[in-house]
């Protein structure tokens, strides 16, 4: 018996987008050094390298987004000013 699969059903033929610092940047509402030092804390997605390139998987990015959503916090304190 043959079955047969199509790319929504399997996930490792559907296609990850890659975005670039500038893309991250305008998803989440930060600058690079805040991702940055998201990153070296471990509370952001890590990059993919290419060559000396960093692009990040905009799926991760996303979800990213979302939890932050979800917790209800983006990892900054909002400063109140008198």
């Amino acid at each position: 018996m043959q079955t047969s699969t199509n790319a929504s059903q399997n996930p490792s033929t559907t296609q990850e987008r890659l975005i670039n610092l500038d893309e991250v940047e305008s998803i989440t509402g930060f600058k690079s050094s805040y991702i940055y030092s998201k990153i070296q804390k471990g509370l952001f997605p890590q990059p993919v390298k290419i060559g000396t390139t960093s692009r990040w998987r905009e799926s991760q990015v996303l979800a990213w987004v979302h939890a932050q959503i979800e917790s209800g916090t983006s990892g900054k304190r909002a400063e109140v000013r008198a």
